[in-house]
């Protein structure tokens, strides 16, 4: 269960902010240089974060208490998955091709990172894939 989502810039602004409220139901930890002025704040489940990569997880642990935390957009994976501070990477793989947008696995810096696939669930036009970062 999803106690909270951290989210980049970009991400937001196409979803529109989502209206203030993420549509997973939890809050959001907009990490971001130039806080906009809507969608997060009072009245709103957002909250941006302008201190850094390392302030958005311990503020999202603050509210999400034992429940997932879960990052929503692929620039702000790689920075999280460069840090050492992603534990599992879970891909919805859909056979479409989109021709743009962020590339998940760009920007890694040439680094390796050992993945363990810990689950597969195939369906109807989507495969879950889990995998374990390993340390």
């Amino acid at each position: 269960m999803c106690g909270a989502v951290i989210t980049g810039r970009r991400t937001f602004d196409i979803a529109n902010g989502w209206g203030g409220h993420h549509p997973v139901g939890a809050p959001f930890f907009l990490l971001t240089h130039n806080p906009p002025d809507h969608h997060v704040g009072p009245g709103t489940d957002g909250t941006a974060v302008t201190d850094g990569i390392e302030s958005a997880p311990e503020q999202a642990k603050a509210v999400a208490g034992e429940r997932d935390i879960v990052v929503g957009a692929a620039d702000v994976a790689q920075q999280y998955l460069r840090a050492g501070l992603l534990d599992e990477i879970q891909l919805n793989l859909v056979p479409v091709l989109l021709g743009n947008g962020v590339r998940l696995f760009a920007n890694l810096e040439d680094r390796q990172f050992d993945l363990e696939c810990t689950r597969v669930v195939e369906s109807d036009g989507v495969t879950h894939l889990r995998y374990r970062v390993a340390r």
